[in-house]
């Protein structure tokens, strides 16, 4: 009789991912200048929302839990003004974006880890872009060298999509 109360429990919640996806969010929501306060309020609604669908015992239900992130990012992002301060939070939000997916509650403990791998070729065309916008000179030679090191992200990422075995393992 214990066994179907079991599944019907709410699943855990990882504070670490979500409150990193929270504080970035936020930020962002704070630069991309909605009028009165209305964007951060925006982005915690939606990032709480999507903590509890994600938690919920419904498999149906928090399959559908990155939607309200990923909507309330993109409002974000078209009104936010183009400069480097700017940019920098998108691409931590993005990232964190990733962590918090890849720190699922159905998962064992420390999938954020396991999945380092993606999470890196991220990361990694953001920290390119970063460095190749802040040290670089303006000219042609710099921006093939960028382009080129994007292009190894690429095959990075056609590399590991390729072989999932990779970088989605799980725990025995």
């Amino acid at each position: 009789m214990s066994a179907p109360t079991a599944g019907v429990g709410l699943r855990s919640v990882r504070p670490v991912s979500l409150a990193l996806l929270l504080v970035s969010a936020t930020y962002l929501a704070f630069l991309s200048g909605f009028p009165d306060g209305f964007g951060p309020v925006l982005a915690a609604v939606a990032v709480a929302f999507a903590a509890g669908l994600r938690v919920s015992s419904h498999r149906s239900i928090a399959g559908y839990a990155p939607v309200p992130v990923l909507a309330v990012l993109v409002l974000e992002v078209v009104p936010a003004p183009v400069g480097l301060g700017t940019e920098l939070v998108a691409g931590l939000a993005g990232l964190a974006f990733l962590v918090w997916l890849a720190d699922d509650p159905s998962r064992p403990v420390g999938g954020a880890l396991r999945s380092l791998p993606t999470v890196a070729v991220p990361g990694l065309a953001l920290g390119i872009a970063w460095s190749s916008a802040l040290f670089l000179p303006a000219g042609t030679v710099p921006l093939g060298v960028a382009g080129a090191l994007l292009a190894l992200t690429l095959v990075v990422v056609a590399f590991l999509v390729g072989r999932p075995t990779v970088f989605d393992r799980e725990e025995a």
